[in-house]
């Protein structure tokens, strides 16, 4: 008998009425001969036996026995004798008067020198156990054939939380034997000890109805913890009344060791997909850059070449011989004249060279002069110069996010000025584009966030994404909008 069967650490409820009903009834005592002759008994055990004590001594236990039970008692008998290990086993008794009475037998071998090994065995009365464990596998529809070959292991315990029967799979599961687990009160023994409270609350709520499993830790006979999902069920007679209760009981050892390999190939793979992500926006970011250099190098060209050339053809055309028809001339003249505002046009679109030459914000204090001049709405540039290095680079992607937002803002919003604040913090910088117009729905405006404009919203977010920042939109109908692009500082340095 192990430690953990004897012990018995039941909250107060369920497991105190078995605990109290085992040590409330007397116990037989009887001492066997290596013949199996009855050589000591109490007062109890003659009463079990329905004989007097002087007749009982030097008599030979198998005759109490019911026919049917022979075979089992003598297995049990023999095995008591030959180790000192604590057999156990459930007979019926039959009396002189005919009467039956089912007990239990736990029995140990008792050597003393010089004489041969005697067995002393404990009965304890199981009839009430027995009468009410009928009842119950009445009601539950309990087969024996078919608890035998069910592949989940199954219990049945009284209402006082006493095993009264277990499936083999429930004996494999656990590596106890049916004579451990039958007769045992709760907490089980493979109930983890320090999990008995909560095992306990868990089960309450289940026979409350406020749940149908539970997944729970039991406990091997090794002490291997396990995990399982059991499903309990109160049986109930044709009253309503409860006799006691059945659960099933499943081992889900190799589930959980599945689940455990896919969340670490999720999280592995989840790794991968984020080093990639990270790779490709890197990637993306090095684009970013490349297409701002090109932008830079193209308008540095278009001013510097194409704007000289067509100011010099401009002079040579107004320094032509006098017999030139004047009205021809005035004709080219204007025509480089549209040209040269054509290239500075695309120049400042491309890359406005006071971008690099003064930074950030003079640019955009330009900007909202151009925007003014060109759409009609007024622009306010709030902030100072900012004293981050940032990067060219970064300085356009920023410059060209704001002036699409501002000639959305132009297109769109249906108001006459609009406003541009600058905020540069320790670790990060930030532009805020803001309007009073008739604003939008960002979750409807498909268009907005889907690239569906060729310079809409999603263009400028996946530029800021790119280069490390961020964009925030908050925007409603009739409320006006405000779109935040945001930097750190250690990405704008």
């Amino acid at each position: 008998m192990t430690a953990r069967k004897i012990a018995k650490n039941v909250p107060a409820g369920a497991g105190e009425e078995a605990e109290n009903a085992t040590t409330a009834f007397p116990v037989g005592h009887l001492t066997l001969s290596d013949k199996g002759l009855i050589t000591e008994i109490n007062p109890v055990g003659a009463k079990m036996l329905g004989m007097d004590r002087a007749k009982l001594v030097q008599r030979r236990f198998s005759l109490h026995l019911a026919a049917e039970d022979a075979d089992r008692w003598q297995r049990h008998f023999m095995s008591a004798l030959r180790k000192d290990v604590s057999r156990n086993c459930e007979v019926t008794l039959v009396r002189p008067d005919g009467s039956r009475l089912d007990v239990r037998m736990d029995s140990l071998r008792k050597v003393k020198d010089g004489h041969p090994p005697s067995v002393r065995s404990l009965l304890t009365d199981i009839s009430e156990r027995k009468r009410v464990q009928e009842a119950l596998t009445a009601s539950a529809g309990f087969s024996n054939r078919l608890i035998e070959f069910m592949q989940e292991g199954l219990s049945l315990v009284d209402s006082k939380g006493v095993h009264l029967e277990v499936n083999p799979a429930l004996c494999r599961m656990t590596g106890f034997s049916r004579e451990e687990l039958i007769g045992s009160g709760l907490p089980h023994l493979y109930w983890p000890p320090e999990a008995h409270e909560t095992i306990w609350d868990a089960f309450r709520k289940v026979l409350q109805e406020e749940a149908n499993t539970l997944e729970l830790t039991f406990m091997r006979k090794t002490d291997e913890r396990f995990p399982v999902i059991v499903s309990p069920s109160a049986v109930k007679d044709a009253q309503g009344n409860i006799l006691g209760y059945m659960a099933t009981v499943k081992d889900i050892t190799e589930r959980k060791q599945v689940e455990e390999k896919l969340r670490e190939m999720a999280a592995s793979l989840e790794a991968k997909v984020q080093e990639r992500t990270t790779q490709l926006r890197r990637l993306s970011a090095q684009l970013t850059m490349t297409e701002e250099r090109e932008r830079r190098l193209l308008a540095e060209d278009l001013h510097d070449n194409l704007g000289q050339l067509l100011a010099v053809i401009k002079i040579k055309l107004t320094t032509l011989a006098a017999g030139s028809p004047p009205s021809a001339v005035n004709e080219v003249v204007a025509l480089v004249d549209q040209a040269e505002r054509s290239a500075r046009s695309i120049t400042m679109e491309l890359s406005p060279p006071i971008l690099h030459r003064l930074g950030l914000m003079p640019a955009l204090e330009w900007l909202g002069d151009e925007i003014e001049r060109v759409y009609g709405i007024a622009v306010r540039i709030h902030g100072d110069l900012c004293d981050k290095p940032l990067g060219q680079e970064i300085q356009a992607v920023l410059y060209r996010s704001v002036r699409e937002l501002l000639i959305n803002v132009a297109k769109h919003a249906g108001v006459n000025d609009a406003s541009v604040s600058c905020l540069c913090g320790e670790s990060q910088l930030v532009l805020v584009v803001e309007d009073d117009g008739c604003g939008f729905d960002p979750t409807d405006h498909r268009g907005a966030m889907s690239g569906q404009r060729s310079f809409g919203l999603s263009s400028i977010y996946e530029r800021m994404v790119n280069i490390g920042g961020a964009m925030e939109v908050d925007s409603s109908p009739g409320n006006g909008t405000t779109i935040t692009l945001t930097v750190p500082c250690q990405i704008a340095n």
